[in-house]
């Protein structure tokens, strides 16, 4: 077998044998997707990395889709801050600030951001 065969194939083979024990590795806690058909009704708690959104009854709060991301806010703050986003309403919170959405005389949806990491934050809806 030519020498550049053998080491081609060896590196195949390595390669091979290590992937499953990769692929098997169980997923951290942190990382694991939110369940967020909880918040359905408004009252929920989660940790995202990545911008989300989730559906609530339109029967309480008059809007059906909750958007949350988080975004470095430059000028004035200077720092991440968690934005919250339903139709026609947007507010852009700091760590620790409370924000609510109402729409007509539908319930009001609360929320408050419980903590901002680099990695992501973390939010709490209080329906």
């Amino acid at each position: 077998m030519h020498p550049r065969k053998a080491i081609t194939a060896l590196t195949l083979a390595c390669a091979m044998v290590a992937t499953p024990i990769v692929a098997a590795t169980p997923a951290t806690a942190a990382s694991a997707k939110p369940n967020l058909r909880a918040c359905y009704d408004g009252k929920c708690k989660f940790t995202f990395t990545r911008a989300v959104n989730f559906r609530v009854s339109s029967r309480y709060y008059g809007f059906t889709r909750v958007y949350v991301s988080k975004e470095y806010m430059g000028g004035m703050f200077n720092q991440d801050m968690v934005v919250v986003r339903a139709p026609g309403m947007t507010s852009s919170l700091g760590e620790g600030a409370r924000g609510e959405f109402r729409y007509g005389k539908k319930r009001t949806l609360n929320f408050r951001v419980l903590s901002i990491t680099d990695r992501g934050a973390t939010i709490r809806f209080e329906g």
